[in-house]
């Protein structure tokens, strides 16, 4: 795919999105009692989603910005070919460590707040392509409409990748297994949840910055038990718990500016989401999303640090507000 067929197919993708928008004002709302608390347990999916992509693609992103400085900065190692097509080994060894750290408030018709600890490993491949092994730990809490709380934490692994297809366009993915615990009014179940992602982000250059449009899409599948909470009480049935999240938007990453042996690199972005959730009921909960952000990526000697804020509004009533920092480290 050419850039300007990811341009075009963003501009496309942006109608549909402004179409489904419309659409979620007739969606199909949740029947209690369990379609009210799988939306719960579908907000917290939707979050955990985006914390893992925007990890990746923030590691991604400093690896890029890392190389594209090779040829300014004197500091920056000149045989870093991580992701730059040049003459790299087959088999890269270690490549980098990695990890991140994110929090959300969610304030409206879902209130509550989740954390993310997201730690990575990973090697080269050839002189385009690094993949890993990532882990993370989610503690999250929902206030659902009806006065419930949910509570989750669990640990979650698996697989990623990044790989640069040309000079303008990289694509990244991986996939999560978890077993998250749930508290749900004095009553104790245990998940068993599969979630993935698939993005794709080109590169427009302009005087001033670097445009980064992207497409991500995203699912997630979760068997639920059947459970009967304490107070009150109250028999769930078994279930399976379906999410579907697809994303477009653009990132920006403007120029940048050099202060002694580190480099800042202001970072700002949009991006708007449908997500769609089935609860193995008949009920289907969906919605949009849009997001803006902005952040700094600090590059050194061995690494990055990149610090980040961001506030979404979903058309069904809930403001998030999140902040993350990331750090990563390259061999």
């Amino acid at each position: 795919m050419t850039l300007v067929s990811l341009l075009r197919t963003i501009a496309f993708s942006t109608l549909a999105m402004l179409a489904l928008a419309q659409l979620a004002s007739a969606q199909t709302r949740p029947n209690e009692p369990e379609g009210e608390l799988n939306a719960g347990i579908g907000s917290i999916t939707g979050n955990n989603l985006a914390s893992y992509r925007d990890a990746i693609s923030s590691f991604r992103n400093a690896i890029a910005q890392r190389r594209s400085s090779t040829t300014r900065l004197s500091f920056v190692a000149q045989d870093d070919t991580t992701l730059s097509g040049g003459t790299a080994p087959v088999w890269g060894g270690l490549s980098s460590i990695w990890g991140s750290l994110d929090t959300k408030r969610m304030n409206g018709t879902y209130s509550g707040t989740s954390g993310n600890l997201i730690f990575g490993v990973d090697a080269l491949v050839g002189s385009s392509t690094i993949v890993g092994l990532l882990a993370g730990y989610n503690r999250s809490n929902v206030d659902l409409p009806s006065g419930q709380r949910v509570k989750a934490k669990g640990v979650a692994v698996g697989p990623y990748f990044s790989t640069q297809l040309s000079d303008r366009l990289s694509l990244d993915g991986f996939i999560g297994f978890a077993r998250p615990d749930y508290t749900v009014d004095g009553g104790q179940f245990e998940g068993d949840k599969t979630f993935g992602n698939l993005t794709l982000t080109g590169s427009v250059p302009l005087r001033s910055a670097e445009l980064s449009p992207f497409i991500s899409i995203a699912s997630s599948r979760e068997d639920l038990p059947a459970f009967t909470s304490v107070a009150p009480v109250v028999a769930y049935a078994p279930t399976e718990i379906k999410s579907f999240v697809a994303t477009i938007g653009t990132g920006i990453n403007y120029n940048p500016i050099d202060r002694g042996n580190l480099t800042y690199l202001p970072t700002a972005g949009f991006e708007i989401d449908y997500v769609r959730n089935d609860d193995g009921f008949g009920n289907i909960d969906s919605f949009t999303t849009p997001r803006i952000s902005g952040g700094v990526t600090i590059l050194s000697d061995v690494g990055a640090l990149n610090l980040g804020a961001n506030v979404s509004r979903t058309s069904e009533g809930t403001t998030t507000v999140g902040a993350s920092a990331a750090y990563f480290w390259q061999f």
